[in-house]
This record gives structure tokens, sequence and C-alpha cells, in this order.
């Protein structure tokens, strides 16, 4: 029985194959080498590149970025695999038409272009919505973490530097005890322990200042803007927080933020970034617990924002006696600004705020309510244990807190869209692509990074909600117009030298 057999390698050909004829004309390489053709790079930000030392030209940026979006499409990014397959991949061949830039200078495209990426990605944002497949009406507002340039061993906080401090302290007190019963040999060998030793904790005396003037209690020694963070359960590792807001209609994703700070104050700042993307009067955002913050709610409620963020469990540090008596059976009465309580007592305020920290990195504004009635109510002993009798604090933010609490449980299921809005993309881009981790240093080189990777993202899913032709014909489109305006542009050029000219011209003939 006989195989399916290749050509033979050493067989001529009289009509040879171009290059073009090797891409199919449904590969997705034509849809980068389409997209960038579109754009206007000076406009996004992306540097020229400069001579080389020895007068060679420069690359042009737009062959640098189809090679970067090509290659995060079909998950290459480090610069040497990138270098590699421009010189195997036929792809690559095409697109480039045959250029091979060394790593180097497709590292140091990347690395200096952060802002420019980043433009890209709400260019094409910006493109999806005038092809009408991102509304902005309902967004999911999510981060995950990703795995930063810097090993844990390279991380410190205090706890840390303490414990390196005394153990170098306790070596030299050991070297300096071995001295005093060892020979000369052997005291020439432990002095130059006790050297090390000593340099060892000079290491750390630095790292002391360094950590007092970062004010946030930890610091990284290969990517300074890095920090320990819990990526899952008790799983902690030095990375970055990145925020994203998906939209509701397609799952595309419309803003994203890398951070190096928990959710905690990221809810309005993502939310009105969207909102002006979007150009919306009034949007709504679905977030989990970890965003429920007063002061943010207030900020989201004051701009035409509307919550749906989950509610964290209250705070029991000062248990009250009996379930019946726990703060939320107490009701406000917004009107006249007081509680009553269960008992059936009235309870004021005089007026006063309080400042109230939370956790040390932040605070807010409370007032106090109570009742003179505590004193010799009858069921004080299961309501507090407070010798003052009880006291409800209300925070300036309680409107919006209130609001939005009440909203989630009367919207049920909306609030259920957030997991497939917010978990699809960073599943995908995690677990099916592998882009666990990062590859530069700095919060704004990896803002560029992530522009790459959030507008790949949206790219792959534009082709599976237009398909190949719809999206090619769009961006068709967009190529055209720009080509017709540069031509405009040449011509009106071409117009005005000519008015200058003719004077000239007349006087002649």
């Amino acid at each position: 029985m006989g195989y399916i057999t290749g050509f033979d390698r050493d067989q001529t050909v009289l009509f040879p194959a171009t290059l073009e004829e090797s891409i199919n004309e449904n590969n997705p390489v034509r849809l980068v080498d389409l997209f960038i053709k579109g754009l206007d790079l000076t406009k996004l930000g992306f540097k020229k590149m400069v001579k080389s030392e020895d007068g060679r030209p420069g690359y042009d940026p737009a062959d640098l970025l189809k090679l970067y979006l090509y290659g995060y499409l079909n998950r290459i990014r480090t610069s040497r695999l990138l270098e590699r397959e421009c010189k195997r991949n036929i792809e690559l061949i095409w697109l480039l038409k045959g250029l091979q830039p060394c790593f180097r200078t497709i590292a140091g495209f990347r690395s200096e272009n952060p802002e420019a990426f980043r433009n890209l990605f709400r260019h094409f944002v910006q493109c999806c919505r005038s092809w009408n497949i991102i509304d902005g009406d309902l967004i999911g507002i999510d981060s995950s973490k990703f795995r930063a340039v810097n090993s844990k061993k390279n991380n410190y906080n205090q706890a840390k530097i303490d414990r390196q401090l005394d153990h170098v302290s306790d070596k030299i007190i050991d070297y300096f005890n071995e001295m005093d019963q060892a020979d000369a040999e052997q005291t020439e060998n432990l002095a130059e322990k006790i050297l090390i030793q000593a340099e060892r904790g000079l290491k750390y005396d630095q790292l002391q200042k360094q950590l007092d003037e970062q004010g946030d209690g930890q610091i990284s020694t290969t990517d300074p803007d890095s920090r320990t963070m819990i990526l899952h359960g008790s799983v902690i590792e030095v990375a970055y927080n990145v925020q994203t807001a998906v939209d509701e209609k397609n799952k595309l994703i419309v803003h994203y933020e890398t951070t190096n700070t928990n959710d905690r104050k990221a809810l309005f700042p993502v939310a009105m970034e969207v909102k002006k993307i979007c150009n919306k009067e009034r949007l709504s955002a679905l977030a989990d617990k970890g965003y429920h913050n007063g002061e943010q709610l207030q900020q989201c409620m004051s701009n035409g924002i509307i919550t749906f963020v989950a509610f964290q469990e209250v705070n029991r540090s000062n248990p009250v006696p009996t379930a019946p008596y726990y703060g939320e059976r107490f009701i406000y009465h917004p009107k006249k600004d007081q509680y009553l309580c269960p008992a059936g007592n009235v309870m004021k305020t005089t007026g006063k705020w309080y400042t109230k920290k939370y956790r040390k990195t932040s605070e807010t504004q409370v007032r106090h309510y109570k009742t003179p009635a505590c004193k010799t109510c009858p069921v004080r002993s299961e309501c507090t244990t407070n010798p003052n009798g009880r006291i409800i604090e209300r925070s300036e933010n309680a409107e919006a807190v209130e609001a939005n609490n009440k909203r989630l449980l009367r919207e049920k299921e909306l609030y259920q869209k957030r997991q497939c809005l917010c978990e699809h993309p960073f599943g995908t881009i995690k677990r099916q692509w592998g882009y666990d981790h990062i590859l530069l240093k700095g919060l704004k080189k990896n803002n560029g990074e992530f522009g790459i990777i959030f507008l790949v993202y949206n790219f792959v899913r534009a082709v599976g909600i237009l398909g190949f032709t719809g999206l090619k014909t769009r961006l068709e489109r967009c190529f055209l117009s720009l080509l017709a305006l540069w031509r405009t542009i040449k011509r009106i050029t071409i117009n005005e030298l000519f008015s200058y000219y003719r004077p000239s011209w007349s006087v002649i003939g």
C-alpha cells in the first residue's frame, strides 16, 4: 500500500509560486497587515526609529508593530523568539517583506513606546464603537494579578529586614566567639567571613532607608513598582494588579489600568474612564465585594454611574449580644435624620462629624446617634455592652452604600452577569494563552504591554463577532479613508505650489 508523499526537494519548477500565493486569502495575517496600514502611527505616539551608529536607516515603526501584533496573536512574546520567527515563519516573512530585525531592536520598540501601545488599544476600542459592537451601557469591572519580573526573595518588608539583620548580627557574634579558640590561619578565614557579613548588614541598612522613604511597607529591588499580592488562597507573589472594564454586549474590554494596589479605590476611576470613552451620560457597573467602598460608591452616584457592587459581611469585631439588635435592625429616617431602635426609642445626633480610620490607609467622616432611653431600657443587656449606651455610626457615604445594597438585592439576576463578563477575558489570557506573567519592569512599561495583550484579545473577539470578511471590509474602509485623506492633502499641496509659481509663469509666457 502506497503513502501520500511530498515533492522532491531537488526538483526545479518552471513557474515558482510567489510569496503572495503562499498566504491564504482568509489568513488572519492579512487582517494584521490591513489594520496597521490604516493607522496614523505618528498621531498614536510611536517614535521613529533613528539611524544606527554606522549610518544604517532604522526600521519603519509599522513593520515592528506588525511583528508584535502577529506575535501576541500567536502567543510569541519574547524578542528572541520573535527574531527567530522572522527567519523561518512564512507568514511573518510575507508580513514584513523579508525584514529580520534583531532582538534588541524588537525589545527596544516595545520598551520605548508604552503610551503609544495604550493609545492603539484605545483607538481599536473606538473602532469597535463605530462598528456598533460596543455599547457601554453595562460594564463589569474586575482585576487579576500578573506575576512581575521580581522574585519574592528580592522583595522586603520591615519584618524581613529585621530578621535578616538579626541573622547577620548572630553570625558575626558566632565568628568572633570562634576566633577566641582559633589558630592564625582560621582567624584570617573568620575575619573574611565577618567582613562578608558586615557588607550584608550594610546592604540591609540601605534597604531600611529605602523602605522608610517608600512609605507603603515594602520594597522590591528588581522591579521597584511591583508589590507582594495574594494571588489566590494563601499563595503570595510579587505582582501587578490589572483592572479591566468589560462591555456587556460582546464581552470586549473597553478600558484597563495596571496598578500595584488592591481594588478598594479602583471602582470610580475605572467606571468614570469608561463613561468618558463611551461618551455616556449614565452607565451601570457590576463589581465584586473587593470594590465595595463608601467613598467610591458616593463618587459613582454623584457622576451618573449606577453601581451593583457586592457588599461585605457586617464587621462584628464589637459583637452585639443578640441578633435582634444588630445595626441593620435600626431604621433610619432621612427627613428627620434619626434612627428608630428595635425597642422603639428615637436615636438622635448632635450633628458633629467624627473621623474614623480604616486599616490605617483611609478615613471617613461619621456621625453618632444615641438616645438617653438606653439608661433605663429593659433590654439594654441584649442590645449593647457599652457602659455609655448603644451608639449607631452613620457614614457620610451611607446614602450611596444603602442605595447600592438595595439595588443589588432587588436585581440579583443582573448582578449574576458579572462573572460571565469579567472572568472570560482573564481566563482566556492567563489560562489559554499563558500570559499569566509580564516581561517588562515598571508601571508605565507594563501598561504598554497590557495594551498589546488586550488589543489582541479584542481583535480576536472582533473576528469572531464580525467574521473574517466583516472585519476585513471595515478595516479596508478605514484604510481607504486614510488613503483618500492623504491624497487630498497631497493634491492641496500641489495646487498651492502651482498657485505660488503661476504668476512667474504668466510673465514668462
